[in-house]
């Protein structure tokens, strides 16, 4: 990978008296480009960390994108302790959402089993959101656990609206 500085050189800080009151204002929401620029970006990250893999990463929109993991790679039957392939890509989704902190997960879901759905599948898709949290993503980046009839654990990420 080529990485290129540019413009390392910085401007003198202003003085204290010359900055603006609103120049230390929570700052503006990010415009439309700046959004559709993050998502992409991320986007194209995650998938380069998991080509080859049965995880697909596809865009759904201009301001998100989808992430679905297989359940055979996710979840032992019966049980719902996050398994190490789903793990893996649960740690780069969080490095993602830290990296990228205007980026939500608006749909977090997983599935259960034929003989335990809608109980298995609630707890499953519980531990995807603690695994989330407990590597670093913001609990105001995640959706609530949602479950799916999908064979997949499925996450929606988006960037925030202005």
């Amino acid at each position: 990978m080529l990485l290129a500085l540019q413009g390392c050189a910085s401007a003198p800080a202003p003085s204290p008296s010359s900055v603006p009151p609103s120049a230390t204002a929570a700052p503006p929401a990010l415009p439309q480009a700046q959004r559709n620029s993050a998502v992409a970006i991320e986007r194209q990250w995650l998938q380069s960390w998991f080509e080859g893999t049965p995880v697909r990463i596809e865009q759904r929109s201009e301001t998100s994108f989808s992430v679905d993991v297989p359940r055979d790679f996710c979840f032992e039957a019966g049980r719902s302790e996050v398994r190490a392939p789903l793990a893996a890509v649960l740690d780069k989704v969080a490095q993602s959402l830290q990296r990228k902190p205007a980026l939500r997960v608006t749909w977090l879901a997983a599935p259960g089993d034929a003989s335990a759905a809608p109980a298995l599948a609630q707890q499953r898709a519980g531990n995807v959101r603690k695994h989330l949290l407990a590597r670093g993503a913001a609990a105001d980046q995640l959706a609530v656990a949602s479950v799916t009839q999908a064979a997949a654990v499925q996450l929606r990420i988006g960037a925030d609206a202005p």
